[in-house]
């Protein structure tokens, strides 16, 4: 019983041996692994660098909401000048023209400042022309298509 016991001590002994010297090996790999990451940093110590990289992230997030705001408002000031109501009707200007391919387009911003955009199809030529309109009044006399393009344009039924 006592040489059972004297081996299975001596294969403890072995067993703890051996990992000793495989735990030191990771060790020894770790420690380089930090030495090489603490080397790269300089005389730095990680907490600043976390802090110093945090102050800079809210900054740029400060700085793009900041510019994002005043872009939205720069937007909304241009708004209303922008096209914001259309309506457009098709329709044969003349009987020996079919698939209404003339049209009428108003494009009107949101005072109703804009213009009726009209081509004219036929077999033989086509024309295109515009009349402005101001605070939703036009300039030149309409013809009935232009009309209903505009009052779609005002009603933003659009098609």
């Amino acid at each position: 019983m006592e040489d059972y016991i004297l081996y299975v001590s001596l294969a403890l002994a072995f067993m703890s041996i051996v990992f000793i010297f495989i735990l030191n090996y990771r060790l020894s790999k770790m420690i380089k692994k930090y030495k090489f990451f603490m080397q790269s940093l300089g005389d730095k110590d990680v907490e600043h660098l976390m802090t110093y990289y945090l102050n800079e992230l809210e900054k740029l997030k400060d700085e793009v909401h900041d510019n994002m705001n005043e872009r939205i408002k720069e937007i909304e000031e241009n708004l209303p000048y922008c096209v914001q109501n259309v309506g457009i009707v098709h329709y044969n200007a003349f009987e020996n023209v079919g698939n209404e391919m003339s049209f009428s387009i108003a494009m009107l911003n949101e005072k109703y400042d804009g213009f009726i955009f009209t081509g004219i199809y036929s077999r033989e030529h086509s024309y295109v022309y515009t009349k402005e309109i101001k605070r939703g009044k036009p300039q030149k006399e309409l013809s009935k298509e232009e009309v209903e393009a505009l009052y779609k344009a005002m009603n933003k039924t659009h098609f």
